[in-house]
């Protein structure tokens, strides 16, 4: 099967939206004589900050000398960079192999539903994972833990667990407790459970209890062990452990980020890995984090950044604060189901416009709706409604001040490798 072809299949699968629980990954997994049980793992789970705990790791183990597999989401520029070795996607040939070889299952079962997505894509994964012989992988929960399909995998080697919040609520629970309960179905004896020094407290207490009653104990960084902090735009700096890291992404959210990522690392030196502080150095120095407070320009600022939750926006206002931002040019797309008017007022203070788009997504809030909550909040605000994300981009361009994209990762996404095409033709020409 050509890559396009497998491409084409796996939009198909779309049109069965989201659902949870194991049957159907199991069945199929079982057929292919369930790769994933001759795999080693770390999986991750939280709300935000999981992609990038997810690649420090892959990060780090890869400098330490392993050969490591990043199963993440979402995708930013093609659905292979969900499906790393090492941070090289897997090839096209691969990618379409595997495909037509799943297909191919997916059509000998009769008495099963066929795969969502996310489920298609992590039997990819994990098949490829085996074929090309990983000595650990690294997997991120799509959505919850419990009933995502990535826990179809024995009992990790670590659980680990970056900042619980309020999201997908409808799904996963109204309160922060439940949602940790949730995400708490990765522990599984006799795995060690890691957790971010900045874990919400009802997330915490719902952490220690599940672990305790498998009889684990939970490893907490301190995020009072960081010193001499400094956030620059696309560069975070501090010392821990008597290490100087050199982050090359922006927010100082990112140190309690790799703190996760160390302590999950230090706890598998028990299970036969040898990881250096060199290794650690190293491989942190090394990661890339698209969309995450992404950095494109610095001279006028353009950043792209994914947030879509109050935590997550709470956090990129956080960097603006430090560094000073204010007057921004705002592209901004959001999903129905987020708390729309919490994040907008996080964000409002910083803008001097906002030019409001409609994401490509079925869960889309209208730019116009998103529009109207502005207005009706932010009475001072220049607010703009084009439903178009790229047409929203191209007005944006226009205005003579620092840029920000934003609201979700589908609007980031989208319009990264549009910006990126400017800067780099100087069509951009604010920038020149």
């Amino acid at each position: 099967m050509t890559y396009k072809k497998a491409i084409e299949y796996i939009e198909s699968l779309k049109s069965a939206g989201m659902k949870l629980g194991l049957g159907r990954i199991r069945r199929v997994l079982s057929l292919c004589g369930d790769p994933h049980r001759h795999l080693k793992f770390i999986h991750v789970a939280g709300t935000n900050g999981k992609g990038s705990v997810s690649r420090m790791i892959q990060s780090i183990l890869t400098a330490a000398g392993y050969r490591v597999g990043l199963f993440c989401s979402p995708a930013v520029s093609d659905l292979r960079d969900t499906i790393t070795v090492d941070g090289v996607p897997v090839s096209k040939h691969d990618f379409g192999k595997i495909t037509a070889e799943l297909c191919s299952l997916q059509e000998n079962m009769r008495h099963t539903k066929r795969l969502t997505e996310f489920e298609f894509l992590t039997a990819l994964a994990f098949l490829y994972f085996e074929q090309s012989k990983t000595d650990i992988c690294v997997v991120e929960c799509g959505l919850g833990g419990q009933d995502d399909a990535t826990n179809v995998i024995p009992p990790p080697l670590v659980a680990v667990f970056t900042p619980i919040s309020l999201d997908h609520s409808a799904v996963l629970g109204e309160t922060i407790a439940e949602i940790a309960s949730i995400k708490c179905g990765i522990i599984k004896s006799p795995c060690k459970v890691v957790t971010s020094p900045v874990q919400h407290e009802d997330a915490l207490a719902v952490i220690m209890q599940k672990a305790a009653e498998k009889g684990l104990s939970v490893n907490m960084p301190s995020s009072k062990a960081v010193v001499a902090v400094s956030v620059l735009p696309g560069f975070t700096e501090f010392e821990y452990d008597s290490m100087k890291i050199e982050l090359p992404l922006t927010g100082i959210f990112q140190a309690d980020n790799a703190l996760t990522a160390i302590e999950a690392v230090r706890t598998i030196l028990q299970n036969g890995f040898s990881v250096t502080r060199e290794s650690i150095i190293k491989g942190l120095s090394g990661v890339t984090m698209p969309c995450r407070q992404e950095v494109l320009r610095c001279n006028p600022l353009v950043m792209v950044d994914g947030a879509h939750n109050t935590q997550g926006v709470a956090a990129l206002v956080d960097t603006l604060r430090r560094l000073s931002i204010h007057n921004l040019t705002l592209v901004c797309g959001m999903l129905a189901d987020k708390d729309t008017a919490g994040c907008m007022s996080l964000l409002a203070p910083f803008c001097r416009r906002v030019i409001c788009c409609t994401p490509d997504n079925p869960r889309a809030l209208q730019a116009q709706a998103l529009a109207d909550i502005l207005k009706s909040t932010s009475p001072s605000l220049e607010v703009k409604a084009i439903d178009c994300p790229a047409d929203a981009l191209e007005l944006a361009l226009r205005y003579k001040e620092p840029l920000l994209v934003s609201g979700s990762f589908y609007v980031a996404c989208a319009l990264r490798p549009i910006l990126l095409k400017h800067i780099n033709d100087k069509i951009y020409t604010i920038m020149e």
